[in-house]
Parts: structure tokens; sequence; C-alpha cells
């Protein structure tokens, strides 16, 4: 009989054709199985021995350099290499969006434009490494231009213009016991708050 692993007999009982549909119906989805998992190992060998995956190619990111990036956290090492490659990239950027007109020369001695400017790299790098998704250099340049909004609101609050850098002197400072008087605002708030219930015990039973 057509369709089953063995011949049956022209005048098998039902229950021994219905054994047999059922023996034929596991073979072909123990096929199917062993097909999809096939195609899994290819797909999976396929991924990993891409460029930029995991045991091959390299991240766009300079090699040793420190990730993500910290600027509090650096040593003098660390700083010098992230330092060089921000310069590098901030050049290119500027070079290749032609926006040198919203950028001061001189945003290398303002900590806004640096932590900017490091952002916009970060994202950069991680947006066209090997492994990113197709759609995020979209993603990056959406950010771009909400980032080029707020440089060109810093390029207007540092007012350096043609090369030439204008110390920022700040109109307003906060008092230097400011630290004290919000700590002491945050302990007013705190008493006034409940304590902390442990597992299985009521608000209403809290010490």
């Amino acid at each position: 009989m057509s369709g089953y692993d063995f011949d049956l007999p022209p005048d098998a009982p039902p229950d021994m054709v219905a054994i047999a549909e059922l023996g034929a119906g596991l073979n072909r989805l123990t096929a199917a199985v062993d097909t999809l998992h096939r195609q899994h190992l290819e797909l999976r060998d396929a991924v990993t021995a891409r460029p930029g995956a995991a045991g091959g190619g390299q991240r766009k990111v300079p090699a040793g350099m420190p990730w993500p990036l910290r600027w509090d956290d650096l040593d003098r090492d660390a700083a010098a290499q992230a330092w060089a490659w921000l310069i590098d990239w901030v050049g290119w950027l500027v070079d290749r969006y032609e926006i040198a007109e919203e950028i001061p020369a001189c945003w290398y001695r303002h900590g806004p434009l640096i932590e900017e400017l490091t952002a916009l790299a970060a994202g950069w790098h991680t947006a066209y490494d090997d492994n990113a998704r197709g759609d995020e250099p979209l993603i990056w340049h959406e950010r771009l231009a909400r980032s080029r909004a707020r440089l060109r609101d810093w390029d207007d609050f540092t007012r350096c213009r043609n090369g030439e850098h204008t110390d920022h002197t700040l109109d307003l400072r906060w008092p230097d016991d400011w630290t004290d008087t919000a700590t002491t605002a945050a302990n007013a708030d705190l008493a006034g708050r409940p304590q902390p219930t442990a597992a299985g015990q009521t608000r209403e039973e809290a010490p």
C-alpha cells in the first residue's frame, strides 16, 4: 500500500491500517524536523562565519579602546587613545556632513560638546558595526539631526566664531553649600516616608 514504510495486505484490518498511517505520519514529521534542524545549523554557521560576528572580523572601534566610553573613568593612557579616536572622528564628521558652521573649531575646550560628540561617535560606530541591523544607520542619522540642533544651541551659547575660542563665564553660580542644603531637604523628605516592609508584612505591621 503506497504511503507506508511497509506493504499491507489488501484485506488488512482497519486498526492495522490506522497504525500504518500513524507510523507514516511520524516518519514524515521526523524527516521535517531533521530538515529544519539542518537548516538551523547551516544558518548558524553562516552567521558566525560573517565578518564581525563572534570569533570573526573586528569592530570598527579601534582595538583596545575603552568601551563603553565614560570620560570620568579613563586613566591617562585610555584618555589619550580616546582623544585621538574622537579628534579623528569629529574631523571626518565635519567634512563628510559639511557642518563646520555648526560645530566650533574649539569644541574640545567645551565639556558639553565633548560629551555630545562622543555620544554621536559611539552611536555611529555601533550603527555601522558589522553586526548592526540594516536600519541602524538610518536611526543614527535621525539622532544626528536632533543632535545637530543641540550643537547649534551650544554654538550660540559659546559664541566661538571663526576658530577663535571664547571662554564661557557663568552669570549664575550655585552656592558652595548647595549640597548641604540639598541633603537636608532630602533627609526631611525621608523622615516623612514609611519604613520599608519586610516580605509578607503589611505596612501597618512595620515598626
